[in-house]
């Protein structure tokens, strides 16, 4: 019989927990008898790990993980498929905009052979100008990454036990989901779903958390803000020496002689700033490797429950 897993990080959702819990439970049950529920509490301030607690208690099947302090979404779903032992394992947000009821269908696109399986999202209930600005953000992202981000997919997906062990393997701090997959390679599928509605409380997922998430990720993946600082770099010098040679072509044939305060001291600014702009990117990019030797833990289990 199939071991099924599903990995669910949460922040602040005590309002969420039971209902989330009965639903996906019941959906894992049409699938097999042998699963698990991994709940993980990543820092919340609410009583989030007392609704698990409770939960764990009506089905040992529900197990849970409370992390020390908030350490990151990303990080809740790598200490989950840790964790999981499942020859398939789900990954789902816990606000029930993953709708559990995919579940089933996921398994089943699964089962005709692919090692991952996402879920496009349909039917979004997000406003106009929030879909355009969202694919701005990606086509953005797609662009300095290098990774073709499809924006209708999250995280809501089923892999097999081989993605997991080659996920596991990772060994660099900067964890995100679904880069990592696609980087990974592997037989791949999508299926299509509605988009669930959030029953209570607010999404911990601010544009803010958007933003530093975009660039962890192109950070982490991709080289190419170096070469574009490279390419500006490369194209300001060669405008510079033709502008030069101009200057004095124009003294030899004209007596043209250059003039003007103001524009010499706009350049000296202008290239003053460029040229700290791209001191600050190859620092990020140093500092990225300064957090990468110190090898700390990725994340800190203050408590678990079965």
């Amino acid at each position: 019989m199939t071991k099924l897993s599903v990995v669910i990080p949460v922040l602040n959702e005590e309002a969420l927990i039971q209902e989330l819990v009965n639903r996906v439970t019941f959906n894992c049950e049409k699938i097999t008898n042998d699963y698990e529920v991994i709940i993980v509490d990543d820092g919340s301030l609410d009583g989030t790990w007392l609704k698990i607690s409770d939960a764990s208690k009506l089905n040992t099947k529900v197990k849970g993980l409370k992390f020390s302090r908030n350490f990151g979404h990303h990080y809740a779903l790598t200490a989950g498929l840790h964790e999981s032992v499942g020859e398939w394992v789900v990954v789902m947000d816990g606000d029930l905009q993953d709708r559990p009821e995919v579940i089933p269908d996921l398994y089943q696109e699964s089962q005709k052979g692919y090692d991952v399986v996402f879920v496009s999202r349909k039917n979004r209930p997000e406003k106009i100008p929030y879909r355009a600005l969202q694919k701005i953000f990606y086509w953005s992202l797609k662009s300095l990454s290098g990774i073709d981000f499809d924006s209708s997919q999250a995280n809501f997906s089923i892999i097999n036990r081989k993605v997991v062990d080659a996920f596991k393997s990772f060994p660099e701090n900067a964890r995100f989901y679904g880069s990592t997959i696609l980087w990974l390679g592997f037989k791949r599928s999508k299926i299509f779903a509605d988009h669930g509605k959030r029953l209570s409380g607010n999404p911990s997922y601010t544009l803010k958390k958007r933003l530093r998430l975009a660039s962890d990720i192109i950070l982490s993946f991709s080289e190419r803000p170096l070469k574009f600082a490279i390419g500006v770099g490369v194209t300001l010098s060669s405008i510079s020496i033709l502008v030069a040679a101009w200057i004095i072509y124009a003294a030899i044939t004209w007596g043209y002689s250059v003039t003007g305060w103001t524009s010499l001291i706009f350049s000296i600014f202008f290239f003053s700033g460029v040229i700290l702009v791209f001191l600050g990117i190859i620092g990020i990019y140093l500092g990225r490797v300064f957090q990468e030797v110190k090898r700390r833990p990725l994340y800190i289990v203050s408590d678990r429950i079965n």
